[in-house]
């Protein structure tokens, strides 16, 4: 593999990555700027209100990851086309920029997946605010933003609901070696980095300071890439990495296990995956049904990581591929929120 793919291959392993989908216009719905306070940092978000009835609202939760409140990534603008989506259907809906992006303030780098879910709970008091108590309210997370939406159903009384999208149910490390392979594989048909990979995973894992990890990542890649890591443009590109790896945020997300809150879920759950997702795969929704019975399982024939009709999965591919969101993912979150509407009036 030479070696511009294997950078590509190992940065796209450092993270779980996150899109979703679609432009959407219309005159159902009206949008307000807001700022959410309460939680580590405050918070600038846009809130979007259908126009006529209102039948409940929702507070999205992007993926891992610097995000803007539009999850906006290689030109898709994923979480402003949901809210305006859901707002043409009667829902309210709250996106915010993560900590430290755009009006929001904070540092994304130091988050973990308690700070996310607190974060969901202040923008859940602030719907209260603006709305009113009684209107039942959720969190929609994408990806990473998935285990944050589970942590706040478990956590925050006010979360009556969630929707996860390509939620990951497997430990943060196991999520980063499954990627790591099923990317590999389909890119080249063999993975030869598994004991490699395993390594950088059980270093940044353990209790290990920054400044002892660091240099011992550094020089790990160092020895998987070769001669090639004395190029300037690679040590920079392998300093870049090696800063993401050992953000308190990364490894957060790496230690956490959310099966126990998994289990603990008692609200109405909808968890949605794409049969082609190579980031989180699939069998992640079995792993789900296995801890919660009660969750309804969707799986998108043909479509990946950030909801959309693909060809190979590829994170090569997702700038290239149309729209932003399929018309089949919005009708089965628009439908499942309409039942479940349907019977909170009963």
């Amino acid at each position: 593999m030479e070696i511009r793919k294997i950078i590509a291959a190992i940065l796209a392993a450092g993270t779980v990555l996150t899109t979703l989908g679609n432009d959407l216009i219309g005159d159902s719905f009206q949008a307000e700027e807001v700022v959410v306070s309460g939680a580590g940092a405050t918070l600038g978000g846009t809130l979007t209100r259908p126009a006529g009835e209102l039948k409940g609202a929702l507070v999205l939760a992007s993926g891992s990851g610097a995000q803007d409140r539009d999850e906006e990534v290689s030109g898709h603008r994923p979480f402003r086309a949901v809210a305006e989506y859901l707002a043409g259907r009667g829902y309210a809906v709250l996106r915010m920029d993560d900590r430290g992006v755009g009006a929001s303030g904070g540092d994304a780098s130091a988050m973990t997946v308690a700070d996310y879910a607190a974060d969901l709970s202040a923008a859940l008091a602030k719907l209260d605010s603006v709305l009113s108590p009684e209107i039942p309210k959720g969190v929609l997370g994408h990806s990473e933003g998935g285990n944050a939406a589970v942590k706040a159903a478990v956590s925050d009384p006010g979360c009556r609901f969630i929707v996860t999208l390509a939620a990951p149910a497997w430990p943060g490390d196991s999520i980063v070696m499954s990627q790591a392979r099923a990317m590999a594989t389909a890119m080249s048909g063999k993975w030869d980095g598994e004991a490699a990979q395993r390594r950088l995973m059980d270093l940044v894992k353990s209790p290990l300071p920054t400044m002892a990890l660091a240099p011992m990542l550094y020089s790990e890649i160092a020895g998987i890439l070769g001669d090639a890591a004395s190029l300037p443009q690679v040590r920079e590109q392998v300093s870049r990495q090696v800063e993401v790896l050992t953000s308190p945020a990364y490894r957060s997300m790496l230690r956490y296990d959310p099966a126990d809150d998994m289990r603990r879920v008692a609200v109405p759950w909808l968890a949605l995956n794409g049969d082609r997702d190579l980031q989180v795969l699939p069998a992640n929704l079995s792993t789900i049904s296995s801890l919660n019975s009660s969750a309804e399982m969707v799986l998108l024939p043909g479509h990946n990581h950030l909801f959309l009709k693909c060809a190979t999965g590829l994170v090569q591919e997702y700038a290239s591929l149309p729209g932003d969101i399929s018309e089949e993912t919005l009708a089965v979150i628009g439908d499942w929120l309409d039942r479940l509407s349907a019977s909170w009036s009963e």
